[in-house]
Parts: structure tokens; C-alpha cells; sequence
């Protein structure tokens, strides 16, 4: 992770208290970058609608190899600028699905957020202090450890004669975009009942 980045993570408490001071017009874009597309969602205050999340069109996850590494194409930066700058969203900040694995751990599909994250911060302005990012974990998958650092986990039995880290433990267990927005609404803003609009209303300007 680069220190961009990481300067750019904030709590979930905090980028809500960013929404409530800009209930009105701002907004979360949240984010789940899937294995061939990146599923967007706009949320607004939900105060200010039954219906704050909203489904965007998903932008396709184009790569490219750049000094031996793959690196998303140009256009795919492109397309997610044109939504963040959008003043008509005004996204405050991003809520990013954090795929944490069933036994509580971080697996390759989190370093595949934290990659493209990083990019998004080394080849554009949209990440920053001013628009913070929060890594939500939708399935809220935590472990009570002993002083010795174990959990229940260790001690359950598989009668599998194969096991493939790469198939079994490894898996994207990352939420939707609209599916991680309404969690931290619902988690973050209990007072509020709310529903998802499901069409997908925004249109990319030069559509």
C-alpha cells in the first residue's frame, strides 16, 4: 500500500460525519472491483431520500501490462473520473468493498482492492484527505483469538482429499456496491429506513 493511500483511509464514523455535514447535495461512491468489472453505487445522506442508493453503470475492468505488472487501462480511469468530478453527484468520498476471507483473514482478492486503489491514487487526484476512502467488510467476518493467537477455525476438519489455496481459500467474497452501501447505511444511520433503486440512472456524459 502507498503511503497516498494509506494517508487516504479513514473510519466508517468519520466519512459519515463528512455526509452529514454535506447531507444535502454530497455523496459516497461505493465501489467493488469484481473479476471483469468494477460495480459502482452513488449513496446520498439518507436523509435526504427513501430511496439514497442509487446503482451506476459498472465500467468494464480493462488491463494492460506496463513494466512486467498489470495496471488498468487509461479508460477505466477515465470513466470513473468523469462519474467522481460529476457535480451534479458530488462525491465527498468512496466506500470500497473489503473482501476479508470467511476465517477472518485478507487474501489475494484484498490485495487486488489495495493494487487498484493504489493506482487509482498514483495516476489521478480523485482519491485524497478531502475525499477519504473506507474499506468496508459487508460480511463483518471476525474471530475471537486466545492470548496464543488461535481461533475456532483451526480446529474445524475438511474431508476434502485436495486442497487448492488458490480455489478454496482464497475466493472474492466482496459485496455488490449497492449491497456494501446499504450495510454501512443500515450500520452507520440506524434511525433511517431507506430503499434501493435498482435502475441504473446515471449516464456517462459523452453517452
Amino acid at each position: 500500500m502507498s503511503t497516498s493511500l494509506a494517508k487516504a483511509l479513514t473510519t466508517p464514523r468519520t466519512i459519515a460525519r463528512a455526509l452529514d455535514w454535506q447531507k444535502v447535495s454530497g455523496a459516497l461512491l461505493s465501489i467493488h472491483f469484481g473479476p471483469t468489472s468494477i460495480d459502482l453505487a452513488v449513496t446520498s445522506h439518507p436523509s435526504a431520500s427513501s430511496r439514497p442508493i442509487k446503482t451506476l453503470p459498472s465500467i468494464p475492468l480493462e488491463q494492460e501490462s506496463q513494466r512486467n505488472q498489470r495496471v488498468l487501462k487509461s479508460s477505466v480511469l477515465d470513466s470513473l473520473s468523469r462519474i467522481v468530478e460529476d457535480s451534479e453527484l458530488n462525491v465527498c468520498g468512496f466506500l470500497v468493498s473489503w473482501p476479508v476471507q470467511n476465517e477472518g483473514w485478507c487474501g489475494a482478492p484484498c490485495g487486488k482492492v489495495l493494487h487498484s486503489l493504489d493506482q487509482i491514487v498514483q495516476r489521478t487526484n480523485l482519491i485524497s484527505g478531502k475525499r477519504p476512502v473506507v474499506l468496508w467488510d459487508g460480511h463483518h467476518f471476525y474471530h475471537h483469538e486466545d492470548e496464543w493467537g488461535r481461533t475456532p477455525i483451526y480446529s474445524e476438519t475438511s474431508d476434502r482429499s485436495v486442497h487448492i489455496a488458490s480455489r478454496d481459500q482464497y475466493k472474492d467474497e466482496g459485496m455488490v456496491a449497492a449491497d456494501i452501501a446499504a450495510d454501512y447505511l443500515k450500520r452507520c444511520f440506524p434511525d433511517f429506513s431507506f430503499k434501493v433503486e435498482e435502475e441504473e440512472t446515471y449516464k456517462f456524459q459523452d453517452e
